[in-house]
């Protein structure tokens, strides 16, 4: 009898954690496919230039990276002077923002501002502040092979 009650927990507890991996396995597939229909869908048409205002050497290459890894067509990168504190999205061709804002929350930053290019270059410029960290964990570490 004792022995049944054992092994009946024992079952009603690997169901419960077999349950659990295929809800988790679930949601993780659906993340996946969203990211890569995003990736395959709406990140190739946005234009993104990449500023490193940090101070950080290497920097805006290595975020050139992982953007082109999610599909972005980063048209330039480099590196200035001086540094900000906040990184800052700048929206160049859009009067609604609409590429700012969704690189915005592809990135996790809120901070949006509007300045033309007339030149059609970029559609919009991440500026990266001294918060890079914030949406960068351990790139300032990482080892990228390009």
């Amino acid at each position: 009898m004792r022995k049944r009650i054992i092994l009946s927990v024992i079952v009603g507890v690997l169901s419960i954690v077999f349950l659990v991996i295929i809800i988790v396995s679930s949601v993780q597939a659906s993340k996946l496919r969203k990211r890569t229909w995003y990736i395959e869908n709406i990140n190739p048409g946005i234009r993104i230039e990449v500023v490193n205002a940090t101070g950080v050497n290497g920097l805006a290459a290595k975020v050139t990276y992982l953007l082109r890894q999610d599909g972005f067509d980063v048209v330039y990168y480099t590196s200035v002077k001086d540094t900000i504190n906040k990184t800052v999205i700048v929206e160049r061709s859009d009067s609604s923002l609409s590429h700012a804002i969704y690189v915005g929350e592809w990135l996790g930053c809120d901070e949006t501002t509007l300045e033309w290019d007339y030149d059609k270059i970029s559609d919009c410029t991440i500026v990266l502040g001294l918060d890079f960290l914030k949406y960068f964990p351990g790139i300032d570490t990482a080892t990228i092979i390009y």
